[in-house]
């Protein structure tokens, strides 16, 4: 998965404002700060937003980072998907254009919306980056849910309170916070990060509809949305499917492949075409997130084997060893030894 400079550089940008050092924020993404003028570059993995996210929070002091840096965002931060957004006829057109082209933009934080009983928009956290970090996985779903307000009131010039407002992960920062910036009852500890409206809000009308200029931005969309699916390798679509659809646990390759509209055959056929098989693009991502894992949280190792689908913490030591040549153990050890760091 990954993400682009084209909504990245807006955190950069509103932590400069906050006191981050902009040379350090671009290290923190693997980029010089030359590169945010490349809207459209691409950031690759989870390590480098996570390493962002705890730059923007050190550079700052601010817990509630993503929340104030989310009050400023505006639909002009997903590019062309936005400018699509702002051309639609209602508030509900908007949303489905998000959904339906927000691969474009980035794949960390997925936007849905069900339009029901109550107006709902909810926020989804790619799972790998949930399980590896889940304090800056706060930040990136607090700052989406916090830009929506903004978002409405530039759609529909209507300042628009919610019903409430559910997240899934605990926080440090006082609940008050929240409802003064939310503008509604938070709750904590949910299933799902929502943020609820009255409804009919849907059907709100926005200011800024053209169908001539809706048109426009959907064809440019659409091409370059099946440029991207064109030039992505399967094997890299594969990751990606697990990540988002099986929070990282490895199916069995009937499941994959059926879960993908393949047949094992022409599923087993495509990725040898990538010069992979799924024997080993599965012990690829389980090295990969076991290693993270190991790296950057405080789980135990048996913990660890139970996320990565291993019936006995036995089963995952040896796996682990055939990959990295040492035990999980030793692994943890070495990750929670102190670091010189060179302040100079």
């Amino acid at each position: 998965m990954y993400g682009t400079v084209r909504v990245l550089r807006n955190i950069v940008y509103a932590a400069v404002e906050r006191g981050g050092d902009p040379g350090r924020l671009c290290a923190a993404l693997g980029i010089s700060p030359a590169d945010l003028t490349d809207a459209d570059k691409r950031i690759e993995g989870v390590q480098p937003i996570i390493d962002l996210w705890t730059e923007v929070v050190r550079s700052t002091g601010d817990q509630a980072a993503g929340l104030h840096i989310g009050q400023a965002n505006n639909p002009s931060i997903f590019g062309v998907l936005g400018y699509l957004m702002q051309s639609c006829r209602t508030l509900k057109e908007a949303y489905a254009q998000v959904v339906k082209y927000q691969q474009t933009v980035s794949g960390w934080i997925s936007y849905d919306f069900v339009d029901g009983k109550e107006f709902e928009l909810i926020f989804k956290v790619h799972p790998l980056w949930e399980q590896v970090s889940p304090e800056t996985a706060r930040q990136g779903v607090e700052m989406a849910v916090a830009g929506i307000f903004n978002h409405i009131q530039i759609l529909t010039g209507k300042q628009i309170c919610p019903v409430r407002a559910e997240l899934v992960l605990q926080t440090p920062v006082p609940k008050a916070t929240y409802e003064q910036l939310l503008r509604c009852p938070v709750y904590f500890g949910k299933a799902q990060n929502r943020v609820v409206f009255e409804r009919g809000l849907g059907d709100t009308r926005l200011i800024s509809a053209d169908e001539s200029l809706y048109a426009s931005f959907a064809q440019i969309l659409r091409e370059k949305s099946a440029a991207s699916g064109q030039s992505e390798r399967f094997g890299a679509q594969v990751r990606a499917v697990i990540a988002r659809d099986f929070g990282g646990r490895i199916p069995s390759l009937e499941i994959i492949a059926g879960h993908l509209n393949l047949s094992e055959r022409s599923f087993q056929r495509r990725l040898h075409e990538d010069g992979e098989s799924y024997r080993s693009l599965a012990a690829g991502l389980k090295k990969e997130l076991a290693v993270s894992l190991l790296r950057n949280t405080d789980a135990k190792v048996y913990a660890i084997s139970e996320v990565l689908g291993y019936a006995e913490p036995s089963a995952f030591h040896r796996a682990f060893r055939n990959w990295t040549r040492t035990s999980p153990v030793r692994q943890k050890r070495l990750t929670d030894a102190p670091k010189i760091v060179d302040r100079s």
